[in-house]
């Protein structure tokens, strides 16, 4: 098995550092608006990783924080504050807007049949350990106070830029002290900053204050998994800063940190940046009211390989929406050969079937080629098709679709969603087929479509006329 690690930028095979067990970290949500497709894309790749790794037997430990107080979550309390022309009260209406987002996050992660993390650790829940850690840091020479500010000292980080192959010359130049700041050069980062009037604050050896960004995932991911883990992992927007401070912080604090670094690309809408001054936002709810159905924005994601940038337009999701209708199309045809085979058949693996399993984990062994194992599924779809007279195949083969679309997250038990066909339909299916003995085919063209407009599609079989409901 191989990773792609974007740490050393190449692929390397996956030894993870106790047998039979992985500590997983991924950078979670910044709670301070609803969440949108583009972070179901990043949640939806780590749980097909997560998945994919229980699948090969491992016992895998994941770890996704939240960030639940950030200069946007003040900023937002600060504009709801201001409209109420309320004085006080915003430390209270940042614990608000934080809770109201994460409530809505975790939502939409249920909506997406995302699995929850093992571990959620907020930010607000390691500010004492963040202290020791930070002191930890200017005891070591790493970091240093400066009028209630504790900034980390770039220079003494070893081979800093490593992750994002920034070069420290280049950086800075151009580079910057903003007014506030009293770091002593214009690329140290913040670990620890200074309150200002009326925001979430807590006591500190350098006064009241918060944290910076990037110290909690430091703190949180060695508190949780130990100084060393096998796989970080987040977005690729996130390498720089943010995960190339994580690895400076932890090294100077004088831990190994992760052996995989993992980060999958971004998202567009119609080719451009989602955001909403463009009024191209799609939050995950806008999506599921829209469609439904979930599978066809997992199918969207599926479709391209978790590292590189995916394209989210319209007529791709009905693209979708027809793959998905393969999948349906084959459970249920396997259901009703099923039932009219009487006694459920055995579910012997034969050669065709191992073989198809024996592809999907190459595919997914080569650095989580999810593209490549969608393919195979779709190639399983194909032969169970071509084998849709033998009952003891068709178990088989719907046992490992089953098995591997649940590595995807994928829903293929949805029915036909018609319980009992009402009496005008059956009514019509009759007169058709009667008027194909007939051979008057415009008459059973005509009913055909009629039944369409009543979401019922007709399959003609060499068993007879079947039907299902369009999805």
């Amino acid at each position: 098995m191989k990773i792609y690690n974007s740490l050393t930028r190449k692929k390397e095979e996956f030894l993870p550092i106790h047998e039979g067990r992985v500590g997983m970290y991924v950078c979670g949500p910044t709670v301070y608006d609803e969440p949108h497709i583009g972070h179901a894309r990043s949640a939806y790749i780590f749980d097909c990783i997560r998945r994919y790794l229980e699948y090969k037997g491992y016992k895998v430990k994941f770890v996704r924080n939240v960030t639940d107080v950030d200069d946007k979550i003040i900023e937002k309390a600060k504009k709801v504050t201001s409209q109420k022309s309320q004085v006080t009260g915003l430390v209270e209406a940042a614990k608000n807007i934080s809770k109201k987002y994460l409530d809505s996050y975790h939502d939409d992660m249920d909506l997406l049949g995302i699995r929850k993390p093992d571990a959620e650790p907020k930010a607000t829940e390691y500010i004492p350990k963040m202290i020791k850690f930070i002191e930890l840091l200017i005891e070591r020479g790493a970091a240093y106070a400066a009028d209630g500010d504790v900034y980390f000292d770039i220079k003494k980080a070893k081979d800093y830029g490593k992750l994002s192959n920034q070069n420290l010359e280049k950086m800075e130049v151009g580079a910057r002290i903003a007014p506030g700041e009293r770091k002593k050069d214009p690329i140290d980062f913040a670990l620890w900053k200074t309150a200002k009037e009326g925001e979430p604050s807590w006591p500190s050896p350098w006064g009241s204050g918060r944290p910076g960004w990037h110290i909690e995932c430091s703190v949180m991911s060695s508190d949780i998994l130990g100084d060393e883990f096998d796989i970080h992992g987040g977005g690729i927007d996130l390498i720089f800063p943010h995960h190339e401070n994580e690895i400076a912080q932890s090294e100077g604090a004088g831990k190994k940190f992760a052996r995989y670094w993992i980060h999958n690309g971004l998202l567009t809408i119609n080719s451009e940046k989602m955001a909403k001054s463009l009024g191209n936002f799609i939050s995950i709810k806008d999506f599921i009211a829209a469609y439904k159905d979930p599978d066809y924005l997992k199918l969207l994601f599926l479709n391209t390989h978790y590292k590189h940038p995916v394209d989210y337009t319209k007529e791709k999701i009905e693209e979708m929406k027809a793959q998905k209708e393969r999948f349906l199309i084959l459970m249920n045809a396997i259901d009703r050969k099923l039932s009219a085979a009487g006694a459920q058949p055995s579910a012997k693996k034969n050669e065709k079937i191992e073989k198809i399993e024996e592809e999907f984990i190459l595919a997914m062994d080569d650095d989580f080629n999810m593209p490549q194992g969608l393919a195979v599924l779709f190639e399983l779809v194909s032969i169970a098709n071509k084998n849709i007279g033998d009952p003891n195949f068709l178990n088989a083969a719907k046992e490992l679709l089953m098995e591997l679309s649940g590595i995807f997250g994928l829903d293929l038990k949805k029915k036909n969603g018609l319980k009992d066909l009402p009496t005008r339909v059956t009514a019509l299916i009759d007169k058709r087929n009667k008027a194909r003995k007939s051979g008057d085919f415009k008459e059973a063209d005509s009913i055909r479509k009629e039944l369409e407009g009543d979401g019922i599609i007709l399959e003609d079989t060499k068993d007879g006329t079947i039907w299902r409901s369009k999805i």
